[in-house]
């Protein structure tokens, strides 16, 4: 320091303020600013050979570390924390979606048997496999958001779907064969 320069006294107050914002920093905008002893010599207007030995026999810079360790481990807790709540959330909004498209291919369903009944057309296999094919989406997705193994579910849709498409050629076979004899009705 400058001979002309007055320096303060150090006081324990003072010299407890330039500890801690040595050791921990202060918050500002949202982050923490650590300062170095020069720094805060200069900031104090303290005396640079005192600051030095007090922080070399209190083990300032010990401290320093230990409480950079300490407060970088509670930001990844809280980080962990803020994450785990986002994923019950997106999983929360996985389950009422997938409840959503099971409602909706379920009344599409009741509606295409509706329409059977009353003598109507009901729709064609492409579509009712598409119907299940989203059910089984569905189903994949609620089961994921739960936590649940979907491996299973691609065995079973795969052993349906090819039993449904067989299912259907046979019924397109069956319809076939009833126009071919001048009846026009398959329910």
């Amino acid at each position: 320091m400058n001979s002309k320069t007055k320096t303060s006294k150090l006081t324990d107050t003072l010299k407890l303020k330039i500890r801690n914002e040595f050791v921990q920093g202060i918050d500002e905008n949202s982050e923490r600013v650590l300062f170095t002893l020069d720094e805060l010599i200069k900031k104090y207007k303290v005396a640079q050979s005192t600051i030095y030995r007090i922080a070399r026999t209190e083990q300032w810079k010990v401290q320093r570390d230990q409480f950079q360790q300490e407060y970088t481990e509670k930001l990844d807790r809280d980080r962990i924390k803020a994450r785990a709540k986002e994923s019950i959330k997106f999983d929360d909004n996985s389950i009422n979606l997938a409840k959503a498209l099971y409602s909706t291919v379920g009344q599409v369903i009741q509606n295409n048997n509706l329409a059977i009944q009353q003598g109507k057309k009901g729709l064609p296999p492409s579509q009712i496999n598409s119907l299940a094919n989203a059910a089984v989406t569905a189903q994949r997705l609620a089961k994921l958001a739960l936590g649940e193994a979907t491996h299973n579910i691609d065995a079973t849709v795969n052993e349906n779907t090819d039993a449904f498409r067989r299912a259907m050629e046979l019924l397109d076979t069956v319809e076939e064969q009833r126009r071919s004899q001048g009846d026009r009705t398959t329910h």
